[in-house]
């Protein structure tokens, strides 16, 4: 499957819907499960010309990968 860069905005929420977040650590995101553990780090990428930033493609992938790990479908959908 070919991963699209998504919108930080639209990111949050999918995984706002399963109880898990995003934390600034440095230079990038750390990803926390709804323990608060850490499961992976995102990379978001902010240009010049547009308002806020992107999650990277090979990051949306290892997303998934960690969602199906623990069970989850990606992307989420509301219940």
């Amino acid at each position: 499957m070919v991963f699209k860069p998504m919108d930080e905005r639209d990111y949050r929420k999918l995984i706002k819907i399963v109880g898990w977040s995003l934390v600034k650590s440095g230079f990038d995101y750390n990803l926390l499960d709804e323990k608060g553990d850490y499961v992976c780090s995102i990379k978001i990428t902010h240009g010049k010309k547009t308002k806020g930033g992107e999650i990277i493609a090979h990051c949306i992938q290892k997303t998934e990968k960690k969602f199906k790990e623990r069970g989850f479908k990606w992307p989420p959908k509301k219940k």
